[in-house]
């Protein structure tokens, strides 16, 4: 390959790198935000928060059947719209709120903890573009974008040439993070 024809190579493959690598950036983010969340699942709940409150309610075990949860809310004083209720054991009286909150009765205790629960909304829409919840075309634009971030990584290769490049110090890290899931595959048996 002639000079010339390197060199208008080399600059074809930075400007295409450049580009798709600025068109990548919003999606790499939301994917990298995303994939932090989920894989701490087990941690804390990236889609809701969920606070607990818990309320002393002294004699509300008296309280008739059919007026508990009339009398929860009131004692409690909470202003959520009930959407249904129900005895999970005999002595635990459970009541369901509008948007997935609710409140939980300890007859024994006479103790009610008040789970709010509240949406993260941003965070819970990236993981469920992360997760593919909407399928369909999602799928075919994430598979657009895995093809545009494999030309990312392999245009890279030849972003620098020379010592700096693929065959010195950059080879050096291209092979180091291509062993790091290799090595992860091997002591985990993934």
């Amino acid at each position: 390959m002639g000079k010339k024809k390197k060199s208008k190579w080399y600059k074809l493959n930075r400007s295409l790198h450049r580009d798709i690598g600025y068109f990548c950036i919003g999606m790499t983010l939301i994917f990298a935000i995303s994939g932090i969340a989920v894989n701490h699942i087990h941690d804390w709940n990236p889609n809701y928060s969920v606070e607990q409150i818990t309320y002393e309610l002294e004699g509300i075990a008296s309280t008739p059947e059919d007026a508990l949860q009339d009398q929860l809310l009131q004692r409690t004083g909470i202003e959520l719209k009930a959407r249904t209720n129900f005895w999970p054991s005999e002595r635990e009286f459970k009541v369901f709120f509008d948007g997935g909150s609710n409140l939980i009765l300890d007859l024994d205790k006479e103790i009610a903890t008040l789970e709010l629960i509240a949406e993260r909304p941003i965070l819970r829409r990236f993981n469920a573009l992360h997760l593919n919840h909407p399928q369909e075309a999602w799928t075919y634009f994430s598979d657009f974008y895995a093809g545009l971030l494999i030309f990312l990584s392999l245009s890279a290769l030849f972003m620098v040439k020379g010592r700096k490049g693929i065959i010195g110090r950059g080879g050096i890290y291209f092979a180091l993070g291509l062993a790091s899931p290799v090595v992860f595959i091997i002591l985990y048996s993934v």
